[in-house]
């Protein structure tokens, strides 16, 4: 885990006085029925700790304070993320401070920097990027990564289980009757475009199904690439029952193209996106069956993560977090 000389906080007076955090809080804060002995504890556990409450337990009624740093712009990936998070502690238990890097690594740091100096109790870090990214340097406070994983191995990161993901929409297309697919990906030099095509690429076989032209077709994250890539299939030769996207957007896209030509979803050729974003996938038409990433139970995973590490219970590695089929109208 990411840090050093750690501050005592409220889960090690806590665990020092025999007690839960809520009443450590109580006790500190003067609030609610107490018997006079079990403060007293509380209170020599706090002394002998050397424990300084934060700005947040000095001040208010929050137990823990957590700071949520993120890249996410309008919140696409980050709103679901932060609601699992706040689920993952009891309504009075913990609030989250949200605080945004704009995908600048040198303001994720000062970020991540200021938020531990102002004494949270924990750190989550969350990219709209997925795959390895370099760790953070050490801070007062445990940190946990979402979405894109510490290349640290020390470090506790919680990702998206994107194979897993692809292969349930194999599965579909297979328990579908389909057998002649195609896919299109995002950007090959994106980490998630590439891991979602490979396995399309490595697992089609296994479910008996035959990938057109034996490659993806990449392009990038847009309605627009969807659109192209459609005009580009109906040239095809090879037959094509069913298209598997990288993302939503693009299967929107696809969806226009095969409409623009006539050709009807899902009885002439089926789609499935990838995300599960509602702008996209129940507006689409038809609406998208597609694979959702399950973003608050990612948060609810990073949260239960963050409440080891503040009791001193720390994980290591990467944990991936299952995907999960919502079917529509376009299978």
């Amino acid at each position: 885990m990411s840090f050093t000389s750690r501050r005592v906080t409220m889960a090690d007076v806590a665990n020092a006085s025999g007690v839960s955090i809520g009443t450590v809080s109580k006790a500190l804060n003067k609030r609610g029925q107490l018997r006079e002995d079990t403060r007293d504890r509380v209170l020599a556990a706090a002394r002998e700790l050397g424990f300084e409450p934060s700005v947040a337990e000095g001040n208010r009624n929050d137990v823990l304070t957590i700071g949520l740093v993120t890249s996410d712009d309008i919140g696409r990936f980050s709103i679901p993320v932060m609601y699992g998070l706040e689920d993952s502690f009891g309504p009075e238990q913990a609030s989250v401070l949200i605080s945004n890097s704009r995908g600048d690594l040198v303001r994720e740091r000062h970020c991540v920097e200021t938020l531990a100096s102002r004494n949270v109790d924990a750190i989550v870090v969350m990219t709209n990027l997925t795959g390895p990214r370099a760790p953070l340097p050490p801070t007062s406070v445990p940190i946990v990564y979402v979405m894109g994983h510490s290349s640290d191995p020390e470090d506790m990161s919680v990702v998206v289980d994107q194979v897993q993901g692809m292969l349930l929409a194999l599965e579909h297309a297979a328990n579908l009757g389909h057998q002649n697919i195609a896919y299109v990906a995002g950007p090959r030099q994106d980490y998630s475009a590439r891991i979602r095509a490979e396995a399309v690429q490595e697992h089609a076989g296994a479910f008996g199904l035959t990938l057109a032209g034996d490659r993806p077709l990449y392009g990038n994250w847009s309605e627009a690439w969807g659109r192209q890539a459609a005009q580009m299939l109906r040239q095809r030769v090879e037959p094509v029952d069913i298209v598997l996207c990288g993302s939503d957007e693009i299967a929107r896209g696809v969806a226009d193209g095969l409409r623009e030509a006539n050709i009807v979803v899902p009885h002439d050729v089926a789609i499935i996106g990838f995300d599960n974003w509602a702008a996209a996938a129940v507006n689409c038409r038809p609406s998208l069956t597609t694979i959702d990433m399950n973003l608050e139970e990612l948060g609810r995973a990073a949260g239960a993560r963050v409440l080891e590490a503040i009791g001193g219970n720390s994980r290591t590695g990467v944990e991936a977090q299952p995907c999960q089929l919502i079917v529509r109208d376009s299978t």
